[in-house]
């Protein structure tokens, strides 16, 4: 599969069979959500790492804009603070972003920006640490990880009001649906976890899912300090559409791995042009490519 990542320390692009990787973008702090939208792609930033020691109240997020070619091509900043980004989403023509530190879901609508605290607010601070959504007949589900037992909540689309809550895991990540069965990563737990009984064991902390019609991809991060997670190493699980581990990749000075996304349809690294090959070939060495290339080595999966 080819898989974006989001990570500590950057955007990357990875073959999850081979284990090469193109780091698209690093430098702008903690990299989180991936959304596209038409002929973009974007990606939350966090202009701060875990372990800085700028205080959390100051942290100023942007959601960064790439093209079809993977080249940076703009952000978005609203007129409020965007403090601990997490998961990002378009739906219904508007880009839907996780703001915890301010229990809120921020909203832009291509215009104008939108502050919703769907349980409270403002001023009740990280309560609930809203970090992910899912969007599904008219309702939007918003994953409450509540730094242990956590609710799945799912609001009206159309009057933002609390239909339904689902129990389930425990600081919890990511929210998606099989069979008509609710699933997500109970990452304090090292699992993941369905409504009706499903449970897979990972190890370590799962974060980010990502499937294509073959494979599956799950980010396993260490379960450290908070001090420590930037500069540590973390992992993708690879495993058979049935859940059959296949390998892993670790993903070295990484830091976390925070979200994971397939690669859309129509989107890629621009080939070298002609002329960039005919120079590369009478310099005799190829052409240098945009990003730098990472190769990771696969391995037989562990629980750790």
């Amino acid at each position: 599969m080819d898989l974006l990542l989001t990570t500590s320390q950057s955007l990357l692009l990875l073959d999850t069979d081979s284990g090469l990787a193109t780091r698209l973008d690093s430098g702008r702090g903690l990299y989180y959500g991936l959304a596209r939208e038409g002929d973009h792609l974007y990606v939350a930033a966090r202009n701060r790492l875990v372990s800085s020691d700028v205080p959390p109240a100051d942290e100023r997020g942007e959601i960064l804009i790439f093209d079809r070619h993977l080249q940076p091509c703009g952000s978005l900043r609203a007129p409020f603070p965007l403090r601990d980004l997490h998961e990002i989403a378009w739906h219904g023509g508007k880009l839907w972003a996780t703001a915890s530190h301010d229990n809120l879901i921020a909203v832009y609508d291509g215009s104008n920006w939108e502050q919703w605290y769907p349980l409270g607010g403002p001023g009740v601070g990280d309560q609930n640490h809203l970090n992910s959504f899912m969007f599904e007949d008219g309702l939007v589900w918003i994953l409450a990880h509540n730094r242990g037992p956590s609710e799945l909540l799912a609001f009206s689309l159309e009057t933002r009001e609390l239909v339904r809550r689902q129990m389930l895991g425990n600081c919890g990540h990511n929210m998606w649906r099989e069979d008509g069965e609710l699933l997500t990563c109970s990452s304090a737990e090292s699992r993941l976890l369905g409504e009706r009984g499903f449970v897979l064991e990972t190890g370590g902390f799962p974060r980010g899912v990502a499937f294509d019609a073959a494979s599956r991809c799950i980010g396993v991060s260490g379960l450290l300090e908070r001090k420590a997670r930037d500069f540590s190493s973390c992992k993708v699980l690879v495993t058979a559409r049935d859940w059959t581990p296949r390998h892993q990749i670790t993903l070295d000075n990484e830091g976390l791995v925070l979200d994971l996304m397939q690669l859309p349809a129509g989107f890629g690294l621009r080939e070298p042009s002609l002329w960039q090959r005919l120079a590369g070939a009478l310099a005799g060495r190829a052409p240098a490519p945009a990003q730098a290339a990472l190769r990771f080595t696969p391995r037989p999966p562990t629980l750790d």
